[in-house]
């Protein structure tokens, strides 16, 4: 990881993704807040979003994460709008985000979110699937076979309708079925297939009137492979499956792995659990499609 000068001492400081390495180090913008909660402030700067995350939450990669406690921004409304006086006096650039003039959130380090694997073999495939589906979390939005269905479009070549069908759709700020995409984009793009291509195009078309802003962000990072750590191990340990060739020197590092990934938030994490699956499952057999919802991933991993 790269570094950079200490951060002023009247900023707190944070560890930055480099995806947004351009915005927070460019010239100075004006930032509005899109969301805020205790765990984060979300920061609309331009057409891009910046997360500032609080110390120990979730590492997005379009964050800053703190390093101590705390959020230090001052006149936030409750809903995270501007306070009393109608104005929260954000910006970002040279190095920091900005109130009231002054720097508040300084840079000490970053981070790559970005993950490149090998080629994931069956055996691996399957591991994962039967670690995904023994933790399995639905979301009340979504139909109870979404991740068969997602699979079987997708093998069958259409993927607007995939998409489309899962955008947007499901509880809290990155609704499950956006999380299901991400993860399949995202790897994809891990493990360099082509058919990536084709599924990015499509989200990008759809997403920025589909769903969420901070939703539409993430998608966009797990088009470049970027996902958050926990979702990071979790490609990184099947991979070390597949290294491994049935010598696994940690037998339960990824079934470990996938429940980290899925204690990350209510069902987001579970989603995107699955949809890490169904990606690799599509990298390795494009044509593949499930012969029965909750069961046929995790059998496509016997196939040779």
């Amino acid at each position: 990881m790269a570094s950079t000068s200490a951060p002023a001492t009247s900023a707190s400081s944070a560890v930055a993704s480099v995806l947004v390495r351009d915005l927070v180090t460019g010239p100075i913008r004006r930032a509005t807040v899109v969301a805020a909660g205790p765990a984060a402030v979300y920061l609309g700067v331009g057409a891009r979003l910046l997360a500032v995350v609080a110390a120990g939450g979730v590492q997005l990669p379009c964050a800053l994460v703190l390093t101590a406690d705390g959020l230090p921004f001052a006149g936030l409304g409750q809903h995270g709008g501007p306070g009393g006086d109608g104005r929260a006096g954000l910006a970002v650039g040279q190095g920091a985000v900005h109130q009231g003039g002054r720097p508040v959130v300084g840079i000490s380090r970053w981070f790559d979110p970005r993950v490149r694997v090998g080629d994931v073999g069956p055996v691996a495939i399957a591991r994962l699937a039967t670690a995904v589906w023994s933790r399995r979390r639905p979301d009340p939005l979504l139909p109870a076979d979404a991740v068969d269905r997602l699979a079987d479009v997708l093998a069958r070549g259409d993927v607007h309708r995939a998409v489309a069908a899962l955008l947007g759709r499901g509880t809290g700020l990155t609704p499950a079925g956006d999380d299901l995409v991400a993860g399949v984009l995202a790897a994809l793009r891990a493990v360099g297939s082509p058919a990536a291509d084709d599924l990015a195009e499509h989200v990008r078309a759809l997403a920025p009137a589909a769903t969420s802003r901070l939703s539409a962000a993430l998608l966009d990072a797990a088009d470049l492979g970027a996902v958050v750590p926990e979702a990071a191990a979790v490609l990184r340990a099947v991979a070390g499956v597949e290294a491994s060739a049935g010598h696994d020197d940690d037998p339960g590092r990824l079934e470990a792995a996938v429940a980290r990934l899925v204690g990350v938030g209510h069902t987001s994490g579970w989603h995107l659990a699955a949809g890490l699956l169904v990606g690799l499952s599509h990298a390795r057999d494009p044509a593949y499609a499930p012969a029965a919802p909750g069961q046929a991933l995790a059998a496509s991993g016997s196939a040779s």
